[in-house]
């Protein structure tokens, strides 16, 4: 039966068997080389998992391609996936709008359709103020309701490279305190 096992599993139960035939053999002889084994264990496993950071930065770096590029097309394209929540709802006001008055001016002056036409356009444009208002406030603020979700995944994308990078960081840290010992 064949297991697949994650590169750093496997380098970990490799590293850690050799370690063992290693101390077992070594033991009687001098405290130095199973010091010496744990060491070594300590740097594959650093260096398993600098190389798996690495991988994953790599990833995450075309996944930022992708979404920017995605980004960009549908911005281009006019497209509403490119527009935020906020600009969802003032578009949707303004088309509102265009309907009442297109509602008004089928109806006969004075009626009372006409009426509540004219109410219910009252209502729209108030919203509507609203709606930009908290637009304008977002963006001013950097919200991400200000943000498109295209343009949210791009931000989650640079996030997790930073992430990344962090990690390797740390991984060398680790690899060159093992390396020193």
């Amino acid at each position: 039966m064949m297991v697949a096992l994650k590169p750093i599993v496997l380098a970990t139960l490799l590293a850690a068997t050799q370690f063992a035939g290693l101390a077992h053999a070594t033991a009687a002889n001098s405290p130095s080389a199973a010091v010496l084994a744990r060491t070594s264990l300590g740097v594959k496993e650093d260096r398993a998992q600098l190389q798996e950071d690495k991988a994953i930065l790599r990833s995450d770096e075309m996944q930022l391609k992708a979404d920017m590029a995605k980004l960009k097309t549908d911005t281009r394209e006019g497209r509403l996936v490119a527009e935020s929540t906020d600009a969802e709802k003032v578009y949707t006001d303004r088309q509102s709008m265009k309907g009442e008055k297109k509602d008004i001016a089928a109806d006969k002056p004075g009626s009372l359709q006409w009426k509540e036409d004219r109410l219910a356009l009252k209502s729209e444009e108030k919203q509507l103020g609203a709606d930009e208002a908290k637009l304008n406030a977002d963006k001013a603020d950097g919200r991400m309701a200000a943000e498109s979700p295209d343009a949210e995944k791009v931000y989650q994308d640079r996030q997790a490279i930073k992430g990344e990078k962090m990690a390797i960081v740390a991984d060398l840290a680790m690899l060159n305190a093992d390396g020193k010992k």
